[in-house]
């Protein structure tokens, strides 16, 4: 029989990091080994954005795309795979237009409220023996009294190439120069956002990123 005192700690694990840090591949591979669902929140904001773009909805009105939100149905399955509606997004998420709408997006504060407790929602389906969860403040604002969070850290330069060979991967139409560029816009707008930047916590652990192995 599981204790109360068990019951009363949170099964998430969370790792935080700015894009291009190899924190997905991490959490998810974690996930896996765990047994646990894996939550990328960073591809909840794209699929929200990649909805608003195909409704041709202004990504930069608050309240337009929080309206989207309360009419459309975003979940994800237990390896991370998100779901508009019931349809599984994969390259769409990863798509140029999205890199440059999705700080649109995740700017407004009742957007994120709203997204950030439909997916603490996944610790309550009753398959999940918990959660592994990456983005930029999941271990701050998502889930802030998980047990264990890790901060991811990687230069720039580093971001930059793994997020171009990412592009190159699906054969979007872009250079490393325009990777560059949006990764230093999107951090430098992220690191406006108050509690909710990026950044390690108190009790994180860091994460050197530039040179491990994914093992």
């Amino acid at each position: 029989m599981v204790s109360s005192t068990s019951e009363s700690i949170p099964r998430v694990i969370t790792l935080d990091g700015l894009s291009g840090s190899g924190k997905s591949t991490l959490a998810r591979l974690l996930a896996n080994q765990l047994g646990w669902a894996y939550l990328d929140s960073g591809a909840w904001y794209r699929a929200l954005t990649w909805a608003a773009l195909e409704r041709e909805i202004d990504v930069k009105s608050a309240e337009m795309v929080l309206d989207l939100l309360f009419n459309i149905n975003i979940d994800s399955k237990k390896d991370g795979a998100v779901l508009v509606d019931g349809a599984v997004l994969t390259k769409e998420l990863r798509l140029p237009e999205i890199d440059i709408a999705v700080s649109s997006v995740a700017d407004h504060l009742s957007v994120r409220g709203e997204l950030n407790e439909q997916m603490r929602n996944i610790l309550k389906q009753n398959d999940t023996n918990g959660v592994v969860a990456d983005g930029r403040d999941v271990g701050s604002i998502v889930f802030p009294d998980s047990p264990l969070k890790v901060y991811v850290e990687v230069p720039l330069a580093e971001r930059a190439k793994r997020r171009f060979a990412q592009h190159q991967s699906i054969g979007a139409d872009v250079t490393f120069s325009d990777v560059m560029e949006a990764l230093q816009s999107r951090d430098a707008r992220d690191s406006q956002r108050g509690d909710a930047a990026p950044k390690a916590q108190p009790n994180s652990r860091l994460l050197d990123n530039q040179n491990n192995s994914v093992e």
